[in-house]
């Protein structure tokens, strides 16, 4: 809302309560955000640190480039106090894992993944904490990440932003994916950018890979000293327990997942599978260990040529202990399966098969059929309705999710029957891997779809739709059996939840900025919606917000009528008298209780 509405709506309350005798609870808009910035919990201030280039650059003056000169600014909150933030909020008590588990169900004693401490990964941290003395009796809490960049204009401006978000692995998957502000806004990254000249040069990606991990491991420092020794921290139960920190998964998409792991596009950042052959099954894990030892003994082109190493970066969690980028890379079923594996392959892939067999006329006339049989879709609840087909020109992942459920069905008719049933067996292992609750027979499911998929495929490259089956992406589904025993259900590790955290935390901030240096206002924005947040929980917690403000007018009301009278004063000289006399100073007790005390 803007200032003027809020002068306005203010005044019109001021009038509305002038017969009473009474004025609002604000003057003005800068009374009410002079209140809202005076609240005492839940707002981490926002810091910025600058960065600029530090190498080499050319003898002539003329040749450098600007951003060889140029300083980035990187603003940040404390994610340290974010965490803690996070830890003491009660809203999360209910939803809150304590210490790692498995589950195992009654009947087939299968092991049960749901949440992210039921997997592997938590356990096995949890076994390597316990082998120090000083960390025995302490909670371990892993801290989740996440980074994107987001455009929040269209046309004129083209303003990006490069976001990173922060959780911890304790709270259960409902409530990171529900708008509980379990995953929080904790920085905007620095976006270089540079002429067409230069920006294809070595130098300047080296520099766009180094300034994003020093970015990250300058953020993170404040967890360092948590990591290795417990800390007390006070809990949403009003616990107060030591804690250890630990870097967990990093929620991001392809491109990210590259800059995140230093590896050359097209190569896996989890295996060391070739990125002309992907489909190796032999290929071993990337691990640091591994990565250090290639350092020691070969150069940056035989890593970059052999194994696709960058080797002029070093990646930020070097910095931390017990972390390791690439056991850190989460799944992500938004981009690697839905938008890039169905939407950008399988069916791109039908309409190529359409032009390649039937040529470009015949194949138009049926890709206006496949439209209309996608149009004439039976309504049903949960299904959407594709009027003009799927011939829009931007898609959503909730656009592409809606596309699966009705597609198959569609194309029958037009395709041969083994794409019929590549289609069968990759939606399977979609909604397989989409479950909340995956069992160990729900695993062995999800490899026999991806079986059959691999298997029915090939006739795309029998056919000549395309060249080779060499694609990061589709290849990254052949780790989501050993990911969901790590981080356990995969939809509380994706980038769907980062794509919503988009539009509170960046887009709507900059529609209510007047667009000039935005950032500033936004980082205002983002602190005063923490800050209402946190004071909501609080009221709540106290019971401040029971029923409404009908209710609680009419129980004053009535407890007021029900009041006895009061008592007259004694006004007698004696009384006054010996009130009046002075025995001293004397300590009523406080006279305001504080409703938060900070201790040291």
């Amino acid at each position: 809302m803007s200032v003027s509405n809020i002068n306005t709506l203010l005044d019109l309350w001021a009038a509305s309560l002038l017969k009473h005798g009474d004025m609002p609870p604000f003057a003005d808009h800068k009374d009410l955000y002079k209140t809202i910035d005076n609240i005492p919990i839940g707002g981490v201030n926002w810091q910025s640190f600058k960065i600029q280039y530090s190498g080499e650059k050319p003898d002539i003056p003329a040749d450098v480039p600007s951003w060889m000169s140029q300083q980035f600014d990187v603003w940040y909150c404390d994610p340290r106090e974010v965490a803690r933030n996070i830890l003491a909020n009660p809203n999360y008590v209910n939803d809150f894992d304590y210490r790692p588990f498995r589950e195992y169900s009654v009947s087939k004693d299968e092991h049960r993944y749901q949440d992210f401490m039921s997997g592997d990964w938590a356990w096995k941290q949890a076994d390597i904490l316990a082998t120090d003395p000083d960390a025995l009796g302490a909670i371990f809490v892993p801290i989740i990440l996440g980074s994107d960049k987001t455009t929040v204009s269209v046309g004129t401006g083209n303003n990006e932003y490069y976001t990173l978000y922060l959780s911890i692995g304790n709270v259960r998957n409902n409530v990171r994916q529900a708008h509980r502000d379990a995953l929080c806004l904790v920085g905007f990254l620095a976006i270089p950018k540079t002429t067409n000249e230069h920006k294809e040069t070595e130098e300047f990606r080296d520099f766009r890979r180094q300034i994003f991990h020093s970015s990250l491991a300058k953020i993170l420092e404040t967890f360092k000293k948590p990591m290795l020794k417990p800390e007390v921290m006070h809990f949403g139960d009003g616990h107060y327990r030591r804690v250890l920190y630990g870097l967990g998964p990093y929620i991001a998409d392809y491109e990210e997942q590259v800059l995140l792991t230093s590896i050359v596009r097209n190569w896996c950042p989890r295996c060391l599978a070739p990125r002309g052959k992907l489909d190796d099954d032999e290929a071993l894990c990337r691990c640091e260990a591994h990565r250090e030892a290639l350092f020691e003994e070969d150069t940056s082109d035989v890593l970059q040529r052999d194994f696709g190493i960058v080797g002029s970066i070093v990646p930020f969690t070097n910095n931390f202990p017990r972390a390791d980028i690439h056991q850190l890379i989460a799944p992500d079923i938004l981009h690697q399966i839905i938008k890039d594996c169905f939407k950008d392959h399988l069916v791109t892939w039908v309409e190529k098969y359409l032009h390649h067999v039937h040529g470009k006329r015949e194949a138009e006339r049926r890709m206006d059929d496949i439209d209309q049989q996608l149009a004439a879709a039976t309504p049903f609840t949960g299904l959407r309705h594709f009027p003009q087909g799927r011939g829009f020109k931007q898609w959503t992942g909730d656009d592409s999710k809606a596309l699966m459920k009705i597609y198959l069905p569609a194309i029958e008719g037009h395709v041969p029957t083994d794409v019929i049933r590549t289609f069968r067996a990759f939606l399977e292992f979609c909604y397989l891997v989409r479950r909340n609750v995956i069992m160990e027979d729900t695993i062995s499911q999800i490899e026999d779809a991806l079986r059959r998929f691999h298997h029915y495929r090939s006739i795309f490259l029998q056919l000549g739709v395309v060249p080779t089956f060499s694609l990061p992406r589709q290849h990254s589904m052949k780790h989501y059996p050993n990911l969901i025993r790590l981080f356990g259900a995969p939809n509380g590790l994706c980038s769907s939840m980062t794509e919503n955290k988009h539009i509170k935390a960046v887009k709507q901030p900059w529609c209510r900025s007047n667009r000039y240096n935005a950032l500033g206002q936004m980082l205002v924005t983002n602190q005063r919606l923490d800050k209402i947040a946190a004071l909501r929980v609080d009221f709540t917690k106290r019971g401040m917000l029971n029923g409404t403000c009908l209710s609680d007018a009419s129980g004053c009301l009535d407890t007021s009528c029900n009041d006895p009278p009061a008592e007259p004063p004694d006004t007698s000289p004696d009384t006054a008298e010996a009130n009046d006399v002075d025995e001293g100073e004397i300590d009523d007790g406080p006279t305001e209780i504080e409703a938060h005390v900070q201790l040291a």
